[in-house]
């Protein structure tokens, strides 16, 4: 992890803002994308993580700690099909990628 900004609130707390380590498997075949993002010491009820077709933002804080990035995924996944687990630091996503022909429509001639 790298500190890459260091900011003092109106607490006169200092957070360090960090880019989670993060891992990924694509696995073209079965269309899926499983992705392992670590945020050590972060509580459940304090990951914010939201998914959009071809990226995804992360941010969670731990004490003076805050795991912050936007990643682009390099496909397109379908959102309402994504699911997530954490556990152990560990924030475990499930991701289906999309079929193009699924909202192709047929024509008629």
């Amino acid at each position: 992890m790298a500190v890459v900004e260091q900011s003092k609130n109106n607490n006169h707390e200092v957070r360090y803002r960090v880019y989670p380590d993060i891992d990924s498997q694509v696995d073209y075949r079965n269309r899926t994308i499983d992705i392992e993002i670590s945020l050590p010491g972060a509580k459940k009820e304090d990951i914010q993580l939201k998914f959009l077709p071809e990226w995804f933002y992360v941010n969670a804080k731990r004490d003076e700690i805050e795991y912050s990035g936007s990643y682009n995924l390099g496909t397109t996944v379908v959102p309402e099909k994504t699911t997530a687990k954490y556990s152990n630091g560990l924030l475990k996503v499930h991701a289906i990628i999309a079929n193009p022909m699924d909202n192709a429509k047929t024509l008629s001639f």
